[in-house]
């Protein structure tokens, strides 16, 4: 699944209470997904890294405590037991569920820890309680792990008891979504041409390299951004060098090739809108185009008229008949596509258009021809 069926599907799981199990590689958006969710309904997000726990300290030690009881003679006698610390996430819990928080906890890497430590999560995600420790029914559970069929990774399997005690959502990428998040994100512009030019490239394995993932991306922009305000005191070698410790030579490669080459830039709003556009010229432009890359074009477009569209400033119509043009220039799966994405992210400009007979007829025009 994608990163909006995966998240739909997460949600239908907690409001039914039960623990989603998100499985998925490494870098593939697992702990952005819990982040997202936690962000849209206001829940205070706490992680735990399964794989850097060791035995006993999610469970709490041991430690020793001296309590006061009456004998069958009615005398007090000292006794003791056993009462075990708790783990500072635990802590963190009950904190945020006295200042009437709800809680998100998200259980990373489940199935790369120790199997004693293991079975302590287990308890905490299954049977709500660890060592005295009763967890509160307010906190919603997300687990996540590697996949365990895969030899880059070192895992613990659960057996099939717990393991039927999730409901399990694999998760892959998926390079459209990315680079809707990636708008939204702050990602440099080169870096979404890049992975428009080359989705492949989003999350590609290499057998004896480094894996680029969606993560990689995010730091390669970090790097990117900071490297374009000090091209003069940063060589080209040692940027080549850091894009290479994300994604491996090949595709470090290609990325510096990319961003130094004369490569055709994505057609932009001012194409399309500002002065006298030339609609033939761009029809064979367009024609030229990958589908990613016009994908990008289009969010970027429908994306930057959604923010200037308010109530009190709504489109033109020169603006309407110009999305309307654009549309019918683009593949007929594609443009269907397009419209189904404007209707989910950009409502705005896209209640304006459907009130255009010219839009409702190229839509279903298109829709004879899939």
């Amino acid at each position: 699944m994608n990163f909006k069926e995966t998240l739909q599907s997460v949600e239908l799981i907690l409001a039914a209470r039960d623990v989603p199990l998100l499985v998925g590689e490494t870098g593939i958006g697992k702990t952005a997904l819990a982040s997202y969710l936690a962000k849209k309904n206001d829940w205070s997000l706490l992680v735990i890294d399964g794989n850097l726990l060791k035995e006993g300290e999610i469970g709490g030690l041991p430690t020793i405590t001296t309590y006061t009881r009456l004998n069958a003679a009615g005398k007090s006698v000292k006794e003791t037991t056993t009462t075990y610390a708790i783990h500072h996430t635990l802590r963190a819990i009950d904190e945020e569920i006295a200042n009437q928080r709800t809680v998100l906890l998200f259980i990373d890497e489940i199935n790369r820890c120790e199997h004693a430590v293991q079975q302590e999560l287990m308890n905490l995600i299954l049977n709500k309680e660890i060592n005295g420790y009763h967890l509160h029914p307010d906190v919603r559970i997300i687990a996540a792990m590697n996949p365990s069929d895969s030899y880059d990774y070192e895992t613990v399997n659960m057996d099939l008891a717990q393991q039927n005690r999730f409901v399990w959502l694999y998760m892959e990428p998926d390079y459209a979504q990315w680079l809707d998040w990636a708008e939204t994100a702050g990602i440099e512009p080169e870096v979404r041409e890049f992975i428009a030019t080359f989705p492949d490239y989003l999350n590609q394995h290499h057998e004896d390299d480094i894996h680029a993932t969606p993560r990689s991306y995010e730091r390669i922009s970090k790097a990117y951004k900071i490297y374009k305000e000090k091209k003069q005191t940063i060589s080209k070698s040692v940027f080549f060098n850091v894009i290479r410790g994300n994604v491996g030579k090949v595709i470090a490669e290609e990325f510096t090739h990319f961003i130094e080459s004369d490569h055709l830039p994505l057609l932009t709003y001012n194409d399309i809108f500002e002065g006298s556009p030339d609609d033939t010229q761009l029809q064979l432009r367009i024609q030229k185009e990958s589908h990613t890359r016009l994908y990008l074009t289009a969010k970027n477009i429908f994306m930057r008229l959604e923010k200037d569209t308010t109530t009190d400033t709504p489109l033109t119509a020169y603006q309407i008949k110009r999305i309307i043009s654009l549309l019918a220039m683009y593949p007929v799966d594609l443009m269907i596509g397009m419209m189904k994405d404007m209707r989910c992210n950009t409502p705005h400009i896209y209640h304006q258009v459907l009130n255009e007979e010219s839009f409702v007829n190229l839509y279903f025009k298109a829709y004879c021809q899939v």
